[in-house]
């Protein structure tokens, strides 16, 4: 178990990034090799100007809007799932640094960033993973259960195993932030530090469920939340 631990703290994140990174990279540069369109895809009016067609395609992609006009159960799962994850990714920018500005700001103590941090946490968790729930139990029924593979199925069990503990670090364990700012840091230098130990196993089957997500984002159906942007404009081109 040791050599496992070992192994998934201080190896493969390395992997993992640089998977994650080129990964993505290599994507977008096959993108960007393929040939112009030639020809205006959209229907009139469509936005003016490449600045116009980003700013179109952004608004698209963070309000799904495209999924409001055709599904709006599915649409107000989606967005509540994603705006857990844009509270939840924001959070976790603590395990690397800290918002100091904002605790000056508010004239914040550490008790007091322990309870907001915590409340804010929790809803976030919710908010990301109750819909989790809801589009897996629509992948089990109806016409969507017939048309559902078996990687649709592995990234919703994967993305509620990384919801599943790391509620458990939140609700049943005592997360020290300075734990994790030294782990993390230690990492990015290559002067490797203790793993935290407040939070007992959960953080490294965290740890590794996050791995293993990097590993496959680049080639998974999820890259959608990336090239999404680069396909719309294309479409309103």
């Amino acid at each position: 178990m040791e050599a496992v631990a070992f192994l998934f703290y201080y190896i493969t994140p390395y992997i993992a990034v640089a998977v994650f990174f080129g990964g993505i990279g290599y994507r977008l540069y096959r993108w960007w090799r393929r040939p112009p369109v030639t020809a205006h895809l959209s229907l009139y009016p469509r936005p003016r100007g490449r600045a116009g067609r980003l700013l179109d395609a952004l608004v698209d992609l963070f309000t799904l809007r495209g999924l409001l006009r055709v599904n709006k159960p599915l649409w107000i799962g989606g967005f509540i799932m994603h705006m857990g994850l844009l509270f939840i990714l924001i959070g976790h920018i603590r395990a690397f640094t800290d918002f100091y500005f904002l605790w000056d700001l508010l004239q914040w103590g550490k008790e007091q960033q322990h309870q907001f941090s915590a409340v804010a946490g929790t809803i976030a968790g919710v908010l990301f993973t109750v819909p989790l729930f809801y589009l897996l139990g629509r992948r089990w029924s109806g016409p969507v259960k017939w048309l559902s593979t078996p990687e649709d199925h592995f990234l919703l069990f994967l993305l509620i195993a990384i919801a599943l503990t790391g509620f458990h670090m939140r609700l049943l364990t005592q997360v020290e932030i300075e734990e994790l700012h030294t782990f993390f840091r230690g990492l990015a230098t290559f002067r490797w530090q203790p793993a935290p130990v407040t939070t007992g196993t959960a953080f490294i089957y965290h740890f590794a469920f996050v791995q293993i997500l990097m590993l496959y984002f680049p080639f998974s159906k999820l890259m959608h939340t990336i090239g999404g942007v680069f396909s719309k404009m294309v479409a309103r081109s």
